[in-house]
């Protein structure tokens, strides 16, 4: 456990200094936005679109102080914290399974200093949580049952994983499971009638705290819900006969709802899952949950039922990639990110030793103690199937992960297993696991693919944005334009960037033709650039390079405004030739000078824009610029301002 919490916290000091540490982006954005709802009473009076139980946990936080501006090193912190615990909880299995302290320790090196599991902990996502409350559960299988304390058993059973699925809703299969799974494990003990008394107080418990959250979304919504309301498209999405199976893909681009660091962000599959509804059933009435739900639905059973081949084809490509040891996309791509870790980049752990090790570990359970290995097995099948059903990214297939780690720890008792007699048994206990890694590593239909860098270049691009790191914003927009040239997000990005960079005079400022470059492929994309957000950085950048364009850009962003300054007008009139700028530049700023002084004075190179700004450092002219910046280049990046 000291090992995890010094390793983890290591990739985590580094990680909260980069702009994905300090900026959360897409999924654990909105876990905070709705944690922060919850703290603070306001979450809107709808039905609930995601799974609440990790929301509430970080709600505790958010009430604590410890989440403030939707900053999130506390929860990325507590996800740590998290996997510390989980850690624990994995060796206690390990060493009560295979009756071994070293069992326990390998399991223990091989959970707590896995890269995998220590990436997922240091995001704002539920993955970490689901998995302590699946681990808890697997406390309550002895390797040994005792009659006496069967009751507790199956109602810890059940809770754990009740609550588990209330985190990940993939994880319901899971605890539909629990009472086949318990009953495997006890064997036959204790008579049929016996077993039904036991198992009826924890399906009681179990269904309380489902019926829980279905009185608190009634209470919220106004409609009684068991499941977030996601699910039907989710699925179809996912197992449709054409669909990529690996992770959630767009079937159209969905424009972003919020830029800036404090507004609401919306998830992009609720929009289009409501978009693609309403163009196939003409429903552009006040939003129906129940009727699109079962328009996904039907939906989805008609294509299954018209394609069986297609969508068997696709079932069999997602059980590949389900044992490869690539780890799929979902918002992120593993591979990477833990390229640019120094803490990561070099640890050869992941699926494939644990995919290994595992199976070795349970076929050393099987020898020894069957009933709890049979009963893993149903686990195992449940935790698959339920990645199976959604996607097989490397957050859904997590909690089969974490199983596979913990019977890692009777990979101990490799020589007992090699002292097997009948050689086809000793085939069958080490030839499956070992092709099992061989195919793991075989990167078959395309498992290992990297076309996704383009999606993590432009989520490090924006979140560099947030925070301000204008060169890193423009590197990576470059990095993203360079696997896909003319991306209408990483030329927005692009531009935007380099204005800032040429705003506050970076020393290490790019040619500006790849502005100018940039700013053309976004104002080509447009019939009237007027109409782009960062319309007038395209004007500038085009009016620096002596295209007309760019004149006839500004003249009709000023028109605009209703106070111009004399050198605004000027512009506006054609007449702002370089004399008459560098007579009004000469001249001390007025005390309404608006952000075009600047932006003219920008129209020389840069060298002649830091002579011009040199002495200018009066702290009333800096905050008369600041706010007209505010007011004027709103328009340029959304709802947010450059900030400078």
């Amino acid at each position: 456990m000291l090992l995890t919490l010094l390793y983890g916290g290591l990739h985590l000091t580094w990680y909260w200094g980069t702009p994905l540490g300090r900026a959360a982006v897409l999924d654990e954005r909105e876990n905070l936005q709705l944690a922060h709802e919850l703290a603070t009473g306001s979450l809107p009076a709808e039905p609930f679109y995601r799974a609440m139980g990790y929301p509430l946990l970080l709600a505790g936080l958010d009430r604590a102080g410890l989440l403030p501006e939707s900053a999130p090193q506390a929860a990325t912190a507590l996800g740590l914290l998290l996997h510390v615990l989980n850690t624990a909880l994995a060796v206690k299995l390990a060493q009560r399974w295979f009756h071994s302290t070293r069992a326990g320790v390998l399991t223990g090196l091989l959970f707590g200093l896995n890269p995998v599991f220590i990436h997922h902990a240091t995001q704002v996502l539920d993955n970490t949580l689901a998995g302590t409350l699946v681990l808890a559960g697997l406390q309550f299988l002895s390797a040994e049952p005792d009659t006496r304390t069967g009751r507790p058993h199956v109602l810890g059973l059940s809770l754990c994983w009740s609550a588990a699925s209330l985190v990940r809703p993939q994880l319901l299969l899971l605890w539909l499971s629990f009472p086949a799974v318990w009953l495997i494990s006890t064997g036959t003990r204790g008579g049929g009638w016996r077993q039904i008394t036991r198992l009826a107080p924890a399906l009681i418990a179990g269904t309380a705290l489902w019926l829980a959250q279905g009185i608190w979304a009634w209470r919220v919504g106004g409609e009684f819900r068991f499941l977030p309301w996601h699910g039907p498209y989710n699925l179809w999405a996912a197992n449709h006969p054409d669909a990529n199976g690996r992770y959630y893909v767009q079937s159209r681009p969905v424009a972003p709802r919020a830029a800036g660091p404090t507004e609401s962000y919306e998830n992009p599959a609720r929009i289009e899952s409501i978009q693609l509804y309403r163009e196939a059933t003409g429903d552009h009435g006040p939003l129906r949950i129940d009727a699109m739900n079962d328009y996904w639905s039907r939906r989805l059973q008609r294509e299954i039922a018209g394609q069986p081949m297609p969508w068997l084809a696709l079932e069999f490509r997602k059980t590949v990639w389900l044992l490869s040891h690539a780890e799929q996309y979902n918002n992120k791509t593993y591979s990477f990110h833990r390229a640019r870790s120094p803490w990561l980049r070099h640890n050869p752990l992941g699926w494939a030793p644990l995919l290994l090790f595992g199976s070795i570990g349970f076929a050393s359970l099987a020898f020894a103690h069957r009933p709890i290995a049979t009963a893993l097995g149903l686990v195992m099948a449940s935790l698959a199937l339920g990645a199976l059903a959604a996607y097989v990214s490397a957050r859904f297939r997590l909690p089969l992960a974490m199983l596979l780690a913990v019977l890692a720890g009777g990979a101990v008792h490799v020589p007992r297993l090699w002292k097997i007699s009948d050689t086809r048994q000793r085939l069958t206990r080490f030839g499956l696991p070992v092709t099992l890694a061989v195919l793991a590593y075989a990167n078959l239909f395309g498992a290992a693919d990297t076309s996704t860098f383009l999606q993590d270049h432009l989520l490090v691009a924006g979140a560099a944005e947030r925070v301000d790191e204008d060169a890193l914003t423009w590197a990576e927009a470059r990095a993203a334009l360079a696997l896909r040239p003319n991306h209408p997000d990483a030329l927005r990005l692009a531009i935007t960037s380099y204005f800032n960079l040429l705003l506050t005079q970076s020393s290490r400022l790019p040619p500006e033709y790849e502005w100018l470059q940039a700013t053309r492929a976004l104002a080509a994309q447009t019939n009237n650039p007027a109409h782009l957000q960062q319309g007038n950085l395209v004007g500038l950048a085009l009016w620096r390079s002596g295209d007309a364009r760019g004149l006839q850009l500004w003249r009709s962003r000023l028109a605009e405004l209703d106070d111009l300054s004399a050198l605004a007008a000027l512009t506006l009139a054609g007449a702002a030739s370089p004399a008459e700028m560098d007579r009004l530049l000469a001249a001390p700023l007025a005390d309404d000078a608006d952000v075009f002084t600047l932006l003219a004075a920008a129209r020389y190179r840069p060298v002649q824009l830091r002579e011009w700004t040199h002495g200018r450092h009066d702290q009333t002219w800096l905050l008369a610029l600041q706010q007209a910046a505010d007011r004027i280049f709103q328009k340029g990046r959304g709802a947010t301002p450059p900030g400078r």
